[in-house]
């Protein structure tokens, strides 16, 4: 597995090039192109050919209304703080603060498995939506050195005395599915990240910008399903692995956990004429190579709405966001709605317009 510098980290942003040879002090990002984490995930694993839907997929299709795709949002550098895509770290001990994780949260009386441990972590790191306390402030540490993901949500942010305070964290080992901590022999769902209500590391299925642009101009896929929020997932259990009951509450809908795909091939896909950032998305989803999983409740929208990478894992060390600096310039060509107007001067809403029969071809396995 390689790790670039910062100046290679900016190299890449600008020309996807290849990773560069590997660091040990600074600023991380995993190389466009590639999922180098947990092995045996299952948002690594291909749809099944040929592809066997479940029973209940024609009913939690129709949970799901109007099948559509959320809008990708893309923030200027002088507004990240309002931000909800998710920030990635990468650090380690060394070249970064040691700070002892306190969680405010217990369920079902289980306290988080990373109660009193030691994480490391840079000043300059900011959570998710950093200036509102009280949403969900997702805080993501990747450790390449001691081999786990740290997932924290409800962060207060900063870290006071020495101490990372957080309604409730995990850690899972990399080289695992993203479901497991050897080190914790609690309860299963208390057992891996566990940040979201479907236990999945956040790390998995977010849409990068730099893997986005570079399947653009390949013509290809994501190297890794999608992870998806619902307006009202069913209630749990959970499919395994994925952890817990989920905070689904409408019957008869999909659970959390539950794999999405389109009755698609890539021929189909390129046959419909549409933008090639939304070509790459559906693609994805065909039943040719990986689909979507339901990882958390959304909002009240119909449809799915993705997870992406914010432009804060870039911006916090001073480089450019490949949301703002290069997504949108490649949507703005391709003629997507919302990529050519700054909304309140700092954020940009790219559309992502599907044809209806789209949704005919909706199915979950």
């Amino acid at each position: 597995m390689k790790y670039r510098s910062s100046a290679a980290i900016a190299l890449a942003i600008a020309t996807l090039a290849a990773p560069s040879s590997a660091q040990t002090i600074g600023a991380y990002d995993p190389p466009p192109g590639d999922a180098p984490y947990f092995p045996a995930s299952p948002f690594s694993q291909r749809i099944p050919n040929p592809p066997t839907p479940n029973v209940n997929s024609a009913a939690w299709v129709a949970g799901l209304g109007n099948f559509s795709l959320n809008d990708i949002s893309a923030f200027s550098p002088a507004d990240v703080l309002h931000d909800h895509g998710f920030p990635i770290y990468f650090n380690h001990a060394g070249s970064n603060t040691p700070v002892a994780i306190h969680c405010t949260k217990n369920y079902g009386h289980i306290p988080c498995n990373d109660e009193g441990m030691t994480v490391y972590i840079d000043p300059r790191e900011i959570p998710q939506n950093g200036d509102a306390p009280g949403e969900d402030d997702h805080f993501t540490l990747i450790d390449p050195v001691a081999g786990y993901e740290y997932d924290f949500w409800g962060v207060s942010w900063p870290p006071s005395g020495g101490v990372l305070t957080a309604n409730w964290a995990g850690r899972c080992a990399l080289s695992g599915n993203g479901f497991t901590n050897p080190s914790y022999s609690g309860r299963r769902w208390n057992a891996g990240c566990v940040a979201q209500a479907a236990g999945a590391p956040i790390s998995q299925g977010l849409i990068r910008a730099t893997d986005l642009l570079a399947a653009v101009q390949r013509g290809g896929t994501l190297p890794q399903a999608i992870a998806i929020a619902i307006a009202c997932p069913g209630p749990g259990p959970l499919p395994a692995p994925f952890l817990g009951s989920g905070d689904g509450k409408c019957p008869g809908n999909a659970p959390e956990g539950s794999h999405l795909y389109l009755a698609m091939h890539d021929a189909d896909v390129n046959a419909l004429g549409v933008a090639p950032i939304v070509a790459v998305i559906l693609r994805t989803l065909d039943e040719d190579h990986y689909g979507a999983y339901i990882v958390e409740k959304g909002d009240k929208k119909s449809g799915i709405q993705m997870s992406d990478e914010s432009d804060t894992t870039y911006t916090v060390w001073g480089l450019p966001g490949p949301l703002f600096t290069q997504l949108i310039p490649e949507a703005a060509r391709e003629g997507l709605p919302g990529a050519r107007t700054l909304i309140g001067g700092s954020r940009y809403h790219i559309a992502l317009p599907i044809p209806p029969s789209v949704g005919a071809a909706v199915r979950f396995l």
